[in-house]
């Protein structure tokens, strides 16, 4: 029973780190691609923007 606990733990651990990294790959493509183009934002962008920024307070906008 123990040895089936260990292997789910590192099965969950490896999908969050593997859903961490395509985050982070994406983000990555898609700043390439803002920064080479000069583009507007695309969905993936603004996506990456709003997951990242979440739970930040600007400067100014605290209430």
């Amino acid at each position: 029973m123990a040895v089936l606990v260990i292997v789910l733990a590192v099965f969950l651990a490896g999908a969050v780190v593997g859903a961490f990294t395509f985050v982070v790959v994406g983000i990555h493509a898609e700043e390439r691609r803002a920064f080479r183009d000069g583009a507007t934002d695309s969905r993936c962008g603004a996506v990456s923007r709003r997951l990242l920024t979440a739970g930040v307070v600007r400067e100014g906008t605290r209430r």
